[in-house]
C-alpha cells in the first residue's frame, strides 16, 4: 500500500479490496466473539444518512481528521507503518468511545489503510494524499450506501 508509482485506479482497486475484505473478516469475527449488547438500543431509531453524507461529506471530514491525527503521530513514531498503526489506534479509541468496542474493532482496519494511503500519497503532495484517501473512503462507503439506498 506504500507504492504510488503505478496507475491511481490500480492503487485504489488494491486498497479498496484490502479494506473491504479486511473489514468483512473483522466484522465477522467481532460478531462471533463479541455479541452485540441488546441494551444499547436498536439502529431503527437512528436517522438514515444521506448518500451525499456517506460518499462526499464523511470522506472529506474523515480525511481532514486523519491528516490532523497523522500530523501528531508522525512526530512520535519511527516509520510510516508505525504512524499508520498509531493513527488506527486513535480512531479505534474514538469509534469505541462513540459507538462501542464492536464498532471500534470493525473500523480499526480500514482506518489503518486510510492512514497508510494518506502517508504514501503525501510523499507526492498533500493534495494527492487528500484526494486518494477521500476517494478510497468513498469507494469503501459505496457498499453501505448501496445497501442503505436499496432499503429506503
Amino acid at each position: 500500500m506504500t507504492r504510488t508509482d503505478g496507475p491511481r485506479i490500480a492503487y485504489l482497486a488494491r486498497a479498496f479490496g484490502a479494506a473491504l475484505l479486511g473489514t468483512i473478516l473483522i466484522a465477522t469475527l467481532v460478531s462471533l466473539i463479541l455479541p452485540r449488547d441488546t441494551s444499547q438500543g436498536t439502529a431503527d431509531d437512528a436517522a438514515t444518512p444521506s448518500l451525499t453524507g456517506l460518499l462526499v461529506i464523511w470522506p472529506i471530514v474523515s480525511t481532514v481528521v486523519i491528516w490532523a491525527v497523522l500530523a501528531g503521530v508522525k512526530r512520535m513514531t519511527p516509520t510510516y507503518w508505525h504512524a499508520a498503526g498509531a493513527s488506527a489506534l486513535v480512531f479505534f479509541a474514538l469509534f469505541t468511545f462513540g459507538a462501542g468496542v464492536q464498532t471500534g474493532l470493525i473500523f480499526v482496519w480500514p482506518y489503518f489503510l486510510y492512514s497508510l494511503t494518506f502517508l504514501a500519497w503525501q510523499l507526492k503532495s498533500d493534495m494527492d494524499a487528500f484526494i486518494m484517501t477521500g476517494l478510497l473512503q468513498s469507494a469503501v462507503m459505496s457498499l453501505p450506501a448501496l445497501i442503505i439506498s436499496s432499503q429506503g
